[in-house]
């Protein structure tokens, strides 16, 4: 691992700016992402605005894994339409730095007294039907995979799913869902999770990685993987 790797858990975040949700809600063809806690067991605004460059990426894939056109039709807030087996989303708030008095959106050498700093970035994953490509990663960055159809399952049923980063899986991570820590993953980056209700599914981990940019202390990298029951 080519980073020091300090883990922590989405209920445990240092900042509001990286312990809330992110999902995207469709309306017919269309997708649109959200960020806040109507989905969530934390307390705060349920739905959180976000700039028009808070998505830095967005990748369409079909039931092979491969990439398929996306027609984004608004960045703020995010809407897109694509006939996507999944859809993948990079999302950053950019670099935050927390002070004695307040917590700023700048990197630290723009806050005096800073106390800690870090890069917020997130992808958030949301499957749209089972296919075998959809057990393996899509990227390189932090990425929460099913190691089984999702979809043929019901409420107090278990998933089974593994945490990987750059290929590999990635042991001792903390895993919540909704916001509830849930556990943490095996030596082979796995962890079981049981399924509370039906509608959105949300299962979220992070990671902090250290930094040598001068910007920030630690990169925190999160991820959330998506999908839904019936109602």
């Amino acid at each position: 691992m080519p980073l020091l790797i300090f883990l922590i858990a989405i209920a445990c975040s240092i900042s509001p700016a990286t312990a809330h949700d992110l999902w995207l809600e469709k309306d017919g063809k269309r997708l649109t992402l959200y960020q806040g806690h109507r989905l969530s067991t934390h307390s705060g605004a349920e739905i959180m605005a976000y700039g028009g460059s808070f998505v830095t990426a967005a990748q369409c894939f079909d039931a092979r894994g491969g990439l398929r056109p996306l027609g984004v039709l608004g960045t703020s807030p995010w809407t897109a339409v694509g006939d996507c087996t999944a859809l993948l989303l990079t999302v950053s708030s950019g670099y935050w730095s927390k002070t004695p008095w307040e917590t700023k959106n700048v990197p630290k050498p723009q806050a005096p007294g800073a106390i800690k700093s870090w890069l917020s970035s997130d992808n958030l994953k949301r499957l749209e039907r089972w296919s075998p490509a959809c057990a393996h990663p899509f990227s390189t960055g932090l990425e929460i995979v099913p190691q089984g159809d999702p979809f043929s399952l019901k409420p107090d049923d278990k998933l089974v799913v593994r945490v990987f980063r750059a290929g590999q899986p990635l042991a001792g991570v903390p895993v919540a869902y909704h916001g509830d820590t849930r556990g943490t993953t095996d030596p082979d980056g796995r962890i079981a999770i049981r399924l509370r209700h039906a509608g959105i599914q949300l299962i979220s981990a992070s990671i902090e990685v250290a930094l040598q940019d001068g910007k920030a202390d630690v990169e925190i990298l999160a991820a959330t993987l998506q999908f839904e029951l019936p109602q």
